[in-house]
């Protein structure tokens, strides 16, 4: 028998020849192999599709929703905006597409809609309407399109939203058709203009909010080889049917690109109610966690959900009452603690959708959780996932097949630092973070290689 001591002998050697100069007819891929290292490429593409809760009850949150990104998709669609960061929405925007002092780097973007509902039953007809079932409301719309800002309002305000008329305005005195400014206000006037007369009425979505399995058979119907959790029927209406079929897939094309992270954004009072595979008081959400694991892209979840009361086991929202006002309603605790698992264990984040105290319920500052997506896609350009958790000491980094040097830390004050040029691994993220000028420009070819300790779970235990 041949004795494994030369082989394992050559095989402690490789992290030496890493550093030195590669051996003929070996090239570096195959060292990395030969060391055990794990190679992860990625894009700076996001696929951002949002869930919007189309029950009457959101009218107020839809107005907050609307009118703020009428200038935050106006930034967004410019690719000359930048410049130095300040405080205002516009700069949330900024962070958006995420500039270097020395050249642009933007990221590689594009939107979609759906909503809530999936029950094929709840729409006018007996099929599945638009924005039903992982449906989406209208087209892809592309980052580079010169209809971006019109889109996004026509398939979010027209045809998307619930509107209850007795609650508009007939007009606004000071909008006029046409004009560029962001108006103070939703009325009948307003939504006449954006969408053509009473073309906005009758967006009536299901009373039953299932953002987790809406995202589900989104990613189902934009890939090609979907996995078998996609192939199942709808369960509790009178109508059980499939509602992914193999006539499906691919019937949203051009919603997942190759490579782009999903960026699953919901927008709800609710919380989750999909009972395909969870029943009704279940508050774990691993199923659907892992669900969005088989597929190929990394999927993170970004919520605006009802208060969320963890210490205390409650969820609240906000209800009309009697007189026409608003006050704080109970919200299932464990329908919303899914939508924070996925939202926290996917690297997103959570917020709520009110503010106040108990006898105050408002709207919350939509501009501020619009900075916070902003933020969460920048991190898409600068800070890339890895599967497993790494030897932080083996990691090498190539951009467009440049090897990049590693970043110093220069300067610490408390959370924040300031860093050299160069990437540096952060563990509470898993991720390799890119700094300054090594920030890689969108569709640049980014390869990390690295040898991965055993596993990586869910929740990072530092």
């Amino acid at each position: 028998m041949t004795s494994d001591a030369p082989r394992l002998a050559a095989r402690r050697l490789v992290p030496l020849l890493l550093v030195a100069a590669l051996a003929p007819g070996c090239n570096k891929y195959e060292l990395f192999a030969l060391a055990g290292y794990e190679q992860a490429s990625f894009q700076n593409d996001a696929d951002v599709l949002f869930i919007i809760d189309n029950s009457p009850s959101m009218e107020e949150e839809a107005t907050a929703l609307g009118l703020n990104f009428q200038t935050f998709i106006q930034q967004l669609a410019d690719p000359n905006a930048g410049g130095s960061l300040t405080q205002t929405l516009s700069d949330a925007v900024d962070n958006y597409v995420s500039y270097t002092e020395v050249r642009g780097s933007v990221l590689d973007y594009q939107l979609a809609i759906t909503t809530t509902t999936v029950d094929p039953s709840s729409g006018d007809s007996t099929g599945i309407d638009p924005g039903e079932a992982g449906t989406l409301i209208g087209d892809v719309i592309a980052r580079g399109s010169t209809e971006v800002v019109d889109d996004f309002l026509q398939q979010l305000l027209c045809d998307t939203t619930n509107w209850n008329q007795t609650n508009l305005a007939d007009e606004d005195p000071d909008f006029e058709c046409g004009q560029e400014a962001v108006p103070a206000f939703m009325s009948e006037e307003y939504l006449d203009c954006i969408c053509g007369e009473d073309m906005w009425t009758n967006n009536q979505g299901g009373g039953t909010e299932q953002p987790l399995e809406a995202a589900l058979l989104g990613l189902c119907r934009a890939v090609p080889d979907p996995p078998e959790v996609c192939f199942h029927t709808f369960d509790g209406t009178p109508k059980d049917g499939e509602t992914f079929e193999t006539e499906d897939i691919m019937s949203s094309p051009t919603l997942v690109r190759e490579g782009a992270t999903s960026v699953v954004v919901v927008v709800t009072d609710e919380g989750d109610n999909s009972t395909q595979f969870l029943a009704t008081g279940d508050e774990d959400a691993s199923f659907y966690l892992d669900a969005y694991a088989q597929f190929d892209q990394a999927v993170r979840f970004a919520v605006i959900g009802p208060r969320f009361d963890q210490e205390n086991f409650q969820a609240s929202s906000c209800e009309y009452g009697g007189d026409g006002g608003r006050d704080y309603d109970s919200v299932p605790y464990w329908s919303v603690n899914r939508l924070y698992q996925v939202a926290t264990q996917t690297g997103g984040f959570y917020a709520d959708i009110t503010s106040g105290g108990d006898d105050d319920c408002e709207v919350a500052d939509f501009s501020v959780y619009l900075e916070q997506l902003g933020q969460l896609l920048v991190n898409l350009v600068n800070a890339f996932e890895l599967k497993s958790i790494p030897d932080p000491t083996t990691i090498r980094v190539f951009v467009d097949g440049t090897e990049v040097a590693e970043a110093v830390r220069l300067e610490s004050n408390g959370s924040e630092s300031t860093w050299s040029d160069g990437w540096a691994y952060e563990p509470s993220m898993n991720a390799v973070v890119f700094w300054g000028t090594a920030v890689p420009d969108y569709n640049a070819d980014v390869q990390i290689y690295y040898r991965p300790l055993e596993g990586k779970p869910r929740e990072l235990p530092f």
